[in-house]
């Protein structure tokens, strides 16, 4: 499998050329720092989690990178009115459709554009990091019509059907689908030589510098224990998508530096405070639309506890000691899947940030993820191999140890 269609999240946020000529590609977004730039951009990948999942699975797997691409599958079914000339064209030029997912097992998403273009793939798919959004009932009733007939269909078509992790395994195969297996995430597997190389931070609290992302909203509970939780500390803060819940106090401000990635503490701390109620600890905020300055920005950090699993990853992949915060299910399900050390909002609010990185950020707690995240990294490359996929940067078993890989579902 050397030409490989990426066919759904985006690595970057880059415009797409629309009569799609041969050699051509999208152009980067303008160096316009407006709101409105930052929410025409956010339009262009939705959550920014999202590119830190297309990055990830276009990055791992040798291809041939000249006849191989990134697009929207069901956005290209829809651009061509559902003719035969949309995916005709990607069973002409590929050899796999692979379509890095995320939450898209949740109530009220209507999947019937994707249904009905996948219909018409006959080319190998294969799926990886789909995951439910929540908890769901005892069969498929809560969700979109076509959301559980994407599900069959998968289970019927897909080569390899990769799910988030065995929560979303377990539902899925509890309503009789055979072939959903638990691999995590993609994003997990860009970096693992410096996943594998995180520390336990020395000395606890004292002269850190903590990056954190959440969920700062008005009146947000779980804002503002974050917030509490890191009083008195060096501490930045990366918004994603709660940025517009300050559209009316922003739309009408210059407050961000699109070079260094940077909001105006001056414009946004007094929002904050406003917002929590509380005297914020926040020194610095960002915002990315790349993940490369995602990465840089973190690694002149020292420490990552946040609310958000992508915005942990980024910070996995530069080796920056992680823990993960959570109130939902999708979090809970890939922090345990991976082994990543991780408590409630509720548990690290309580403990105080002292007392949470003596538990989860200690040597002893670190290994315990070292340990877990090897299984899940061989795992990962056992299945996807089994399924005719090669990795740019195969990790051997100098590194993982010797282990059998779990016994798999794949379509010959």
């Amino acid at each position: 499998m050397k030409r490989l269609c990426f066919g759904r999240q985006p690595a970057d946020t880059r415009y797409r050329y629309h009569p799609g000529l041969p050699f051509s590609e999208g152009l980067p977004r303008s160096n316009d720092a407006s709101y409105a730039a930052i929410n025409r951009n956010f339009y262009l990948t939705s959550n920014k989690g999202n590119m830190l999942i297309g990055e990830g699975a276009a990055r791992i797997f040798d291809c041939d990178r000249n006849y191989s691409a990134m697009l929207s599958v069901h956005v290209l079914y829809n651009h061509y009115q559902g003719s035969d000339d949309a995916i005709g064209w990607i069973n002409k030029n590929f050899d796999a459709l692979v379509l890095p997912m995320a939450n898209e097992i949740r109530p009220n998403l209507n999947h019937r554009s994707l249904v009905d273009a996948l219909t018409e793939v006959k080319i190998p798919i294969v799926v990886l990091g789909m995951g439910m959004q929540n908890d769901l009932g005892p069969d498929m009733s809560e969700l979109d019509p076509s959301t559980a007939e994407l599900l069959h269909l998968l289970d019927e078509k897909a080569h390899i059907f990769g799910v988030r992790g065995f929560y979303t395994e377990a539902w899925l195969r509890s309503q009789r689908l055979k072939k959903p297996v638990a691999m995590g995430c993609p994003s997990m597997m860009l970096y693992p030589r410096n996943i594998l190389s995180i520390k336990a931070p020395e000395g606890g609290a004292a002269g850190k510098r903590f990056m954190t992302a959440g969920y700062l909203t008005p009146q947000s509970r779980r804002g503002l224990q974050l917030a509490r939780f890191f009083e008195g500390q060096d501490v930045s803060y990366v918004f994603q998508d709660e940025i517009f819940a300050f559209k009316s106090e922003l739309a009408d401000r210059r407050f961000f530096n699109d070079a260094t990635n940077q909001l105006d503490p001056a414009a946004l701390k007094p929002l904050m405070d406003a917002a929590l109620g509380t005297d914020t600890p926040f020194r610095r905020y960002f915002h990315f639309d790349s993940v490369e300055s995602w990465r840089q920005s973190y690694s002149w950090h020292d420490v990552f506890i946040g609310d958000r699993f992508h915005g942990a990853v980024a910070a996995l992949q530069t080796g920056l000691p992680t823990a993960i915060l959570h109130k939902d299910l999708r979090v809970k399900e890939m922090s345990e899947f991976f082994g990543i050390p991780n408590a409630t909002m509720d548990e690290a609010h309580t403990m105080g940030l002292e007392a949470f990185m003596a538990k989860h950020l200690s040597t002893e707690s670190i290994a315990r993820f070292h340990q877990t995240y090897r299984e899940r990294v061989r795992n990962f490359q056992s299945i996807a191999e089994a399924g005719g996929l090669r990795f740019v940067d195969r990790i051997e078993d100098d590194l993982l140890g010797a282990a059998p890989a779990r016994e798999l579902d794949l379509v010959a």
